[in-house]
């Protein structure tokens, strides 16, 4: 049996809860003028709309606050429908530095790793979220 795929694009309370439920995405920024791509365990922020993580002092926390632009993206496989899904956020990245805010961020944070060093915690701002899903129908 041969399969198409079919694509769907994803309204902006499915994207927010596609990117609330995930704990793992990927930040892209540019450093020395050339793309890098770093994992990053992340925080979907509902009360501001925006993605949250803690970082250290190196070359992603640099890349991110010193280019216009980061892309932040997170995507994942349903087996039940054979369908996988892809959320992208394009804005800008800002430090944060208020301890209360910290703290909140860090309780809803699903910790993966912990950072060895000094921690700084970022936020990207979006200016743009699109998400889509691809799913398999028979043809």
């Amino acid at each position: 049996m041969t399969s198409r795929t079919w694509l769907l694009h994803l309204g902006e309370e499915e994207c927010a809860d596609l990117l609330a439920r995930t704990s793992l995405g990927r930040l892209g920024v540019v450093v020395d003028g050339r793309p890098e791509i770093f994992p990053v365990n992340h925080v979907y922020d509902a009360a501001t709309a925006t993605v949250a993580f803690p970082t250290n002092e190196r070359t992603k926390v640099h890349g991110a606050l010193n280019w216009p632009f980061v892309a932040f993206e997170v995507d994942g496989l349903e087996p039940e429908d054979d369908s996988g899904w892809s959320v992208l956020v394009v804005g800008h990245a800002e430090e944060i530095t208020d301890t209360g805010e910290i703290e909140r961020l860090s309780e809803q944070r699903k910790v993966l790793w912990h950072p060895l060093e000094t921690v700084r915690w970022l936020r990207i701002v979006p200016t743009k979220v699109t998400g889509r899903r691809i799913q398999a129908v028979p043809g």
